[in-house]
């Protein structure tokens, strides 16, 4: 499984480094402005703390992101959270901060769409994905009509299962069917989901506010 996590990494760094390229050349993206990204259907849900009035406002679509690493045209974006961690290419952002170079380090982050999302880390039989292991994220501009599968990565075995999505109303928002965590607390907000593999189920055995 080591080998298979490699070959995954040097891939993505290889990938990396085309987009990165890529998007130096179009030098996009960059201080205020940008196409702003449609909140779908409902207002884009605060991810990365309260605005500190940084001095530029920027909006952009990822075009990479792995591990943490997000890519935009004409750079990347640097964020203090733990957030950057579970966020998929192709989702529009909102940041405000201050450009380093061609670095935008964000001192607050929102995603703008999709309006709703969750994220998925374990067997892909759960959600009748194929198998082995996967990492997804589910979109929805609303949850009551239904998610779709917005990206899909196949990675190796973890130690864990997550699963993260936003509560709403008492209920969880933009899961897909087949994903039932624990009943959700009465707060609304992010929770990160725990759980493990055993006998080919998936049992959830906590879950903690996020970030």
């Amino acid at each position: 499984m080591t080998g298979i996590r490699n070959l995954s990494r040097l891939a993505a760094a290889l990938l990396l480094a085309a987009v990165c390229a890529n998007a130096a050349a179009q030098g996009q993206g960059r201080g205020p402005g940008g196409t702003p990204g449609s909140t779908g259907g409902g207002p884009p849900p605060p991810i990365a703390g309260p605005s500190t009035g940084g001095a530029h406002t920027l909006v952009a679509p990822l075009r990479f992101a792995f591990e943490g690493t997000l890519v935009i045209d004409g750079g990347r974006v640097d964020a203090p959270s733990s957030w950057p961690r579970f966020l998929a290419s192709g989702m529009w952002l909102r940041a405000e901060g201050d450009w380093d170079g061609e670095v935008f380090r964000a001192s607050a982050l929102v995603v703008t769409r999709p309006a709703y999302f969750s994220y998925y880390l374990g067997p892909a039989v759960m959600l009748d994905l194929g198998t082995g292991w996967i990492e997804a994220w589910f979109a929805a501009a609303d949850p009551s009509q239904g998610v779709s599968l917005f990206e899909l990565r196949r990675v190796a075995p973890a130690a864990q299962t997550l699963a993260l999505a936003r509560i709403g109303g008492g209920r969880w928002l933009a899961l897909p069917p087949g994903l039932r965590p624990p009943p959700p607390p009465g707060a609304d907000g992010w929770m990160l989901v725990h759980g493990s593999v055993d006998d080919g189920a998936v049992h959830w055995h906590g879950m903690e506010p996020f970030p």
